[in-house]
């Protein structure tokens, strides 16, 4: 029981030896620290399972969690180990808010770090629900980021399925050809009637505006308009003749059909029913060829979903576990407030070794921790003083040597220099009188020579 006290204590960052000298103070350091371990391996549960919902791997999770659960242990064991004493009252003042805030941060963090991981395991199941339908969901995103195979898919079909009405269509014909000719052949001219009056309709149309637009034309050359626009009047009315033109040659062909089937009936009978035939094994050939490429259309695609349906199902990490969480708050209250419950709580867990040391009264433990917290500043200080006299010693001891040294080299540099000037002066004593000797000694030979040269010259005279 004495190690697991002092592994608390520990835990709690309390001084242990210090700790055991004060009973009174044991359980309530006993609770911090335990808080910090239950905490540390409620990390160590969250970080684990979150590891594996990433990477589905167990050796590698249970290490990862280990070292996450040691590094919050560690977090929360400093940020109590830091916080002090507070004033030592069981109230918190705005003092104590303000120092306590940075710390009170890391804590509330820790506790939404922690609290997550924790919360996507409690509703796992819920959870795996929601994941399926986003697998779906980013599936059709994929799909839907990319319709050109199912919108050519799609007008394959379509097409087909003209193409297979109109062979229907066909078919009745044929057999209404066959059962009925009379029938038929009345039911055929009527229709050509019909279509050869609906085409007169729209020719004695199109021929009205035709007329207008030459009109129009013949006006603009009358009126000496400018180039472009009789260039562009007689664009338009050249389209409309073409358009005319054609459906005369649509009417006459009509006509004609109208006046074969009357004349020759049988034979009209007969060509209609080869028409049709020759109609059929066209469609049927369109829609065989319809069919091969719808089945290499559908094959491709059914490739395309299995790569997609292979992608979506590796959706099933962290973050689609974060997502799905999301839209369960969203989408159920009950979760929502669940969810923040949980949260709350792993927050409160973590403030809670900060905001009782805050609270806690100061006991004998903490007394003493100040007296050894002064001592040891005293000393310091003291050490610290003592340092700076026997520095302060060593440099005025190394000032006067110096300074001794400087005077005994000034005084010797002063003797020299008096000796050097006294033999200086010698010097130059010796120097100016052996300049006079020869000085005198010069003028001397000057005089005899001055003397001698005038006596010479005074006998060449004479």
């Amino acid at each position: 029981m004495n190690r697991i006290n002092r592994f608390f204590w520990w835990c709690a960052g309390a001084n242990i030896d210090v700790l055991e000298e004060c009973p009174t103070d044991h359980a309530k350091y006993f609770g911090v620290g335990g808080t910090i371990v239950f905490t540390a391996l409620m990390a160590s549960f969250a970080g684990g399972y979150a590891f594996y919902t990433a990477f589905k791997a167990v050796l590698p999770s249970l290490f990862f969690g280990a070292f996450w659960g040691l590094l919050i242990f560690n977090l929360d064991r400093y940020i109590v180990s830091t916080i002090g004493k507070g004033d030592g009252t069981q109230k918190i003042t705005l003092e104590e808010w303000k120092m306590a805030a940075p710390r009170l941060l890391m804590a509330v963090l820790l506790g939404f770090v922690i609290s997550t991981p924790l919360e996507l395991k409690i509703f796992e199941t819920e959870i795996q629900t929601v994941v399926e339908r986003l697998k779906i969901e980013e599936g059709e995103a994929i799909k839907n980021g990319d319709p050109s195979l199912g919108n050519e898919l799609a007008e394959k079909k379509a097409e087909k399925a003209k193409l297979e009405n109109e062979e229907v269509q066909f078919t009745n014909s044929k057999t209404q050809l066959t059962e009925n000719a009379g029938a038929y052949y009345e039911q055929r001219r009527n229709e050509l009637r019909i279509d050869s009056k609906q085409k007169e309709s729209e020719l004695n149309s199109i021929q009205s505006k035709v007329n207008r637009l030459h009109s129009n034309y013949i006006k603009a050359i009358n009126d000496s308009l400018s180039s472009n626009e009789i260039a562009k009047r007689k664009s338009a009315r050249d389209v409309q003749m073409g358009v005319r033109n054609k459906l005369r040659e649509e009417k006459q062909n009509i006509d004609n059909e109208i006046i074969e089937l009357t004349e020759n009936r049988g034979e009209a009978i007969k060509s209609e029913r080869d028409k049709i035939d020759n109609l059929l094994t066209s469609k049927r050939s369109e829609i065989d060829a319809l069919n091969t490429k719808i089945e290499e259309l559908e094959n491709a695609k059914a490739i395309r979903d299995r790569e997609i349906q292979g992608k979506t199902k590796n959706y099933n990490g962290f973050a689609a576990h974060l997502e799905a969480m999301s839209r369960l708050t969203s989408e159920k209250s009950t979760i929502f407030w669940a969810k923040w419950l949980i949260t709350l709580l792993f927050i409160f867990i973590e403030v809670a070794p900060v905001l009782f040391k805050l609270m806690a009264e100061s006991g004998p433990y903490d007394d003493m921790m100040d007296r050894l917290k002064h001592e040891a500043f005293v000393i310091e200080k003291q050490k610290i003083s003592d340092i700076n006299d026997g520095i302060n010693t060593s440099i005025k001891i190394s000032t006067e040597k110096n300074q001794n040294r400087l005077d005994a080299e000034i005084a010797g540099n002063k003797a020299l220099l008096e000796k050097i000037a006294l033999a200086q002066a010698e010097i130059a004593e010796l120097a100016v009188e052996k300049w006079k000797e020869e000085e005198i000694e010069k003028l001397k030979n000057g005089v005899n020579h001055i003397i001698n040269s005038n006596g010479i010259q005074k006998r060449r005279v004479g």
